[in-house]
């Protein structure tokens, strides 16, 4: 199996996919919400939440899970911060695992 690739993760994506269509629900949740699978692009999700939010100074992140995934929140506060637009992102975290 190619590094990289969750056959399990990919099999709920498919069958979550499916229930979603069918019934307008999620198998997991059993909400109309659609579930997303996977880690989202949190440059871009910041970058939104700035552009919505421009009248604030600073916004607080917190994020707790083990260290790639704080790196990675970190990472974009970081590169959205290096745009010296407001708001500010501060990241808190904490690590575990």
């Amino acid at each position: 199996m190619a590094r990289g690739i969750n056959i399990n993760f990919f099999f709920q994506y498919i069958c979550e996919n499916h229930f979603q269509r069918l019934s307008k629900t999620s198998m997991f949740t059993g909400l109309k919400a659609v579930n997303h699978f996977g880690r989202p692009d949190m440059s871009s999700f910041l970058k939104f939440v700035q552009k919505k939010h421009s009248y604030v100074s600073k916004i607080g992140v917190f994020s707790c899970g083990p260290r790639p995934l704080t790196k990675s929140v970190m990472s974009a506060c970081d590169e959205v911060n290096k745009g010296r637009k407001l708001p500010y992102f501060i990241h808190h975290f904490e690590n575990f695992g």
